[in-house]
């Protein structure tokens, strides 16, 4: 008989209520790492599906540049010294007083341009980012670099206030679930409703954020937000809904064995 990894068994675990009593049992940071771990599959899933759209985003942000008829941007800068950043092995350079050559940085402003390194050396006339109206073609595709370089650390960020609030929804749940089925024969310990609030939420967390990629305006989005992002009134029904049928699971499995 084949043997699946333990991460491919517990996803399929997870759409089989019966096989919840196993999963109610175990360590609850185990449970938690899989939440991690089925959120990163979600981010990943969404970043793929979002990747066409990156190839559209120069020639957008050069239509809407287009909408200014008059766009300028000006200034009086003095500097009385380099700025390096960080100052050892620096990877962004600004001398507004000379001319300056791009060796291992990636970025260089210097006296009339802006030199950087993606796929190769780039450069920029800083005339031309006053002007972006005028100058829309360099101006989005300077734009567009640093939104794809701002995009690993935007991501980063949506994955932890993302792995914040499932995370407190899974909190919130399990104590909910936990004070309603204690009056019932299907009573479980707290323990046991936080470890199937964490699997029950996958398919929640897979629906929410792939569909952040496309549009999320199906799921209902509630009036206010929670921790920053978004609540669903489809995707919190049915959050509802699996825990309340994978509890009751989980007790038929036990006398079933029984």
């Amino acid at each position: 008989m084949v043997q699946l990894p333990p991460f491919v068994r517990e996803l399929i675990w997870t759409f089989y209520p019966p096989r919840y009593k196993q999963l109610s049992e175990q360590p609850f940071h185990k449970s938690f790492s899989f939440l991690c771990k089925m959120l990163l599959v979600a981010f990943l899933l969404a970043g793929i599906i979002f990747l066409p759209k990156l190839a559209f985003l120069k020639g957008h942000i050069e239509d809407e540049l287009g909408k200014f008829s008059t766009f300028s941007l000006s200034g009086n800068v003095t500097q009385t010294d380099r700025i390096t950043i960080p100052r050892t092995n620096p990877w962004l350079v600004v001398d507004l007083n000379n001319n300056v050559s791009l060796t291992k940085e990636t970025f260089v402003i210097d006296k009339d341009t802006i030199k950087y390194r993606f796929f190769g050396i780039k450069t920029v006339d800083r005339d031309h980012i006053k002007e972006p109206s005028e100058y829309r073609a360099p101006v989005s595709r300077f734009i567009t670099l640093l939104i794809l370089l701002m995009m690993p650390g935007v991501a980063l960020l949506l994955y932890l206030r993302s792995l914040l609030k499932y995370f407190l929804m899974v909190l919130l749940f399990a104590t909910l679930w936990y004070i309603i089925f204690d009056l019932s024969r299907y009573r479980l310990k707290w323990k046991q409703m936080l470890n199937i609030c964490s699997h029950t939420i996958v398919p929640i967390l897979l629906i929410e954020t792939v569909s952040a990629a496309l549009t999320t305006a199906y799921l209902l989005p509630l009036p206010f937000r929670f921790v920053g992002l978004n609540i669903y009134i489809i995707t919190l029904a049915l959050f509802a809904i699996l825990t309340a049928v994978c509890i009751i699971g989980c007790q038929v499995e036990e006398k079933r064995k029984k």
